[in-house]
This record gives structure tokens, sequence and C-alpha cells, in this order.
């Protein structure tokens, strides 16, 4: 597993003076609190709703202006919209900036938060435990944004299908770790391989 990256003390944006902070990092508004302290990474649902429906920022809760950053995954391409709402250019800067997730200093997700916590606050769950996925960052205008909503009229994120300004990598793919059950495959594979060559010849 390769060692966290050290992040360079990174101010948060000015818009975000009034949020809690949290060792030393500004904790975005969207982010769950439980027991006195804040589950980065995991979101509020009505928050995330609002944000999404209202086109507030996620992290600093203020409306968003002419320039409109997303945080995307193939996954997200895939389904034609991102559940993440959307945030300032600088306060999007500031999250790719600490976030360990996006920053590159976790290569898997964490594992599911305790079922206190599961119960309060919305958990993606199907991501807990598995290797990060590819990231990039895509800005759009206020014309370019839409909502997604199910069948059902639930809102679902914003929507891709859209005109972007503007997309850069943010980070690459973790590969999946080994697992003990698979080491002990691959020892196999090499040991069946080499008892086939037999013995060296000269």
């Amino acid at each position: 597993m390769p060692k966290p990256r050290r992040s360079r003390a990174v101010r948060p944006p000015a818009r975000a003076a009034a949020l809690p902070r949290h060792g030393g990092l500004a904790v975005p508004w969207i982010t769950g609190w439980f027991d006195g302290r804040p589950y980065f990474g995991v979101n509020f649902p009505l928050r995330r709703i609002q944000c999404i429906k209202y086109r507030l920022c996620q992290f600093c809760r203020e409306p968003l202006g002419r320039r409109i950053g997303l945080i995307v995954r193939p996954a997200d391409i895939a389904v034609g919209y991102v559940d993440e709402p959307a945030m300032h250019p600088e306060c999007h800067d500031y999250a790719v900036a600490v976030c360990p997730m996006l920053n590159g200093s976790l290569d898997h997700y964490r594992a599911a938060p305790p079922a206190a916590v599961a119960g309060l606050i919305a958990v993606q769950a199907s991501r807990a435990g598995k290797p990060a996925e590819a990231y990039e960052a895509w800005y759009i205008t206020p014309s370019g944004y839409e909502i997604a909503y199910g069948p059902d009229g639930a809102v679902l994120g914003i929507r891709l299908d859209v005109p972007v300004l503007m997309k850069r990598p943010v980070r690459a793919a973790a590969r999946p770790r080994l697992t003990d059950e698979h080491a002990a495959l691959l020892r196999q594979v090499l040991a069946l391989e080499s008892s086939l060559e037999g013995p060296a010849t000269s």
C-alpha cells in the first residue's frame, strides 16, 4: 500500500470562513456528523438534495456562480449523472487538495461507518472497502446545470450529458489489493509452471 502523501498546508477559500474545523481542515457543509465528529465523505441526504435542487455549493453552502465544478467518476458517466453536488471552483480545488481520496493518499475507500451513523446519514455502501476509482474534474456553466430525476421524481443528481467547459484528471484508479486467497492461488500457479518446466539442462 502506498504511503499517504503529506499534503502541504492548504488554506480554505475565504467563503469557507464560517465552516467548522476538524483536524485543521474545513468541514464541508454537506458532511455528516455523529457523536461530535464529522465523517468526511459521508453526506447528509437532505443537505445533498438541497444543494442539488437549489444550486448550492456542497462545500460552503453558498449559491453557485458562473463556473461550476463537478467531481466525476467513470460510474457516474455510465449512468449519466453525478450524485455529488457541485462546488465553486475554489471550493472544488480545496477539496481536491485535502481529500485523501481525491489527492491519492488513499487507494481504497474506507469501510462503512458504524451502523448508528449509517442509520442517520447517506452512506455509499457499495463503495466501502473497494479500490479508489478514477476521478475527473468537470466544469460547466449555469446554463448546463440540469437535475437528473428518477421515475418516482426523486432527485438523483446533476446530469452529465451537457456542454462541458473543461475536463481534467484528478486521480487515477487504484489497483485492487491482492487478497490472501488470491496470493495463495498465484503461488500455486507459479509452482505448477515451475514444475512443468522441469530441471534445467546444460
